[in-house]
């Protein structure tokens, strides 16, 4: 009898944990993604790839699901596999000068970007000003890590809010201020994105000139946006970048999804900066250059590439170096093509 009981107690909880582990499935509609799925079954859309891995025998390109597609969605508690960067043994290379391919690079019938040609040394692919101007991500009900704030002009009446190039500003650090001499990036939050954090967006690079206590006196000696009273202050990031140097063909290089872009407007254009969901923990640097195909028109068809400038942890941020259309959209899965060497 005991031994009775104890075997429908058994299958009792085997049924209950197969029933745990129980996948779900889910047929695909026009406007669905991956990101968009797996925010609505794991209500965090960076697991797209645990949708993705659990699909490979159908979804061959994560860019395209299509209506009708019955997908398994695994419990959150499913493995996402690694993917991994192999560099073949012998990069490779353009088969010409004009074939090399830098910051500048476009496509010849398009008239809207130039074209350095690979004779020219001592470029830099990523210029230090692009590094310095990069925006971040900052978590969502998070404060920005921050290092004070600009709270005014120093000497003389100024009723402005804006300070320009040269201009004088006094700073008030959190702790001690940093030496005379010491530069400093003003930045402020500019925009949400719903899902994924707030927009950092760097304003300005400001020169200490005087510092006491917690307090300093600065001057504007980079403008990239409006710096505007009550900016906030952080660290420059770092910069190692050497003339020369430049992003070379990788194979099986990563998938990275947009999550979406930092400008207020529409993406629309070269040059605008879209975030990506890899970072240095990930092995993508400042150079790193992701391309975007369209798996209809086929493999080959570069329909865009981004060009990474900024760098943390978990997600970077990639300018548009070509772009055919607004490709470039919140869910878009893009491939690492090349790397920094």
């Amino acid at each position: 009898m005991v031994r009775s009981a104890a075997a429908v107690l058994s299958v009792l909880i085997l049924s209950g944990f197969a029933a745990l582990q129980q996948v779900a499935t889910h047929t695909v509609v026009a406007g669905d993604t991956l990101w968009g799925l797996a925010q609505r079954y794991y209500q965090n859309p960076f697991q797209w790839r645990r949708i993705w891995d659990a699909n490979k025998a159908q979804v061959t390109d994560p860019n395209l699901i299509l209506p009708g597609w019955v997908l398994t969605i695994p419990d959150a508690s499913a493995a996402v596999s690694d993917v991994s960067v192999e560099t073949p043994a012998e990069p490779a290379r353009p088969q010409s000068p004009q074939d090399e391919r830098t910051v500048f690079y476009q496509d010849t019938s398009s008239l809207r970007a130039g074209v350095v040609r690979g004779a020219q040394q001592g470029y830099l692919s990523v210029p230090r000003d692009m590094v310095f101007s990069a925006p971040w991500l900052v978590p969502l009900e998070q404060e920005p890590s921050r290092l004070g704030t600009l709270t005014s002009f120093a000497g003389g009446a100024n009723l402005s809010q804006t300070a320009r190039g040269w201009d004088r500003v006094h700073l008030v650090f959190d702790g001690e201020a940093p030496a005379a001499g010491t530069r400093v990036l003003a930045f402020r939050l500019t925009k949400d994105i719903p899902d994924v954090g707030r927009v950092a967006t760097p304003t300005g690079v400001l020169t200490l000139t005087e510092a006491e206590g917690r307090d300093a006196v600065a001057f504007v000696s980079r403008e990239y946006d409006r710096v505007m009273l009550g900016d906030l202050l952080a660290a420059l990031p770092e910069y190692g970048l050497r003339a020369g140097q430049r992003a070379e063909e990788v194979s099986g290089g990563a998938e990275a999804m947009v999550m979406g872009a930092a400008n207020r407007a529409e993406l629309q254009d070269l040059g605008a900066v879209v975030f990506l969901d890899q970072g240095s923990d990930d092995g993508i640097g400042v150079g790193d250059e992701f391309e975007f195909t369209d798996a209809l028109a086929g493999r080959d068809q570069v329909e865009g590439r981004l060009q990474v400038v900024g760098v943390s942890a978990n997600t970077c941020a990639a300018r548009v170096l070509q772009m055919s259309d607004v490709v470039f959209r919140q869910g878009v899965v893009v491939r690492l093509a090349r790397k920094m060497r």
